[in-house]
């Protein structure tokens, strides 16, 4: 069975997944600050190294599921499921942005959820 998606199923994906480029863009634009301010720090060597690859793991993890979702654009089986997929690995990143204390970008990584779970119940097999 081939999947049909609305045209409001696509607009929901592509906003979710352009908003996920856009937060990515903007944690990725602190990674410069970020590994000037470790290196100037008086803290271990190894910290010195890890702290700025940690710090851009969060935007690369973002931009792939941006890709996720786009992908799911030109899928004709299984985009259904994809988006089911990519809305609970949504949800664990704004829970954990949440528990550190980010409400801003929990808040933010709940407006993706709603258009990827929208978006995939409004996915008709035919």
């Amino acid at each position: 069975m081939v999947e049909q998606k609305t045209k409001t199923s696509k607009i929901l994906i592509l906003i979710g997944s352009i908003l996920l480029i856009i937060m990515a863009i903007f944690h990725g634009s602190g990674y410069f600050f970020v590994s000037d301010s470790i290196k100037e720090s008086n803290a271990d060597g190894f910290l010195k190294e890890i702290v700025p690859v940690l710090f851009a793991h969060p935007s690369i993890h973002l931009f792939g599921l941006s890709a996720l979702g786009i992908l799911t654009l030109y899928l004709k089986y299984e985009a259904k499921k994809i988006l089911l997929l990519l809305t609970v690995l949504v949800i664990i990143d704004a829970i954990l942005a949440f528990s550190i204390g980010g409400l801003i970008p929990g808040l933010l990584l709940t407006i993706p959820v709603v258009c990827f779970s929208i978006a995939g119940f409004n996915i008709n097999k035919i």
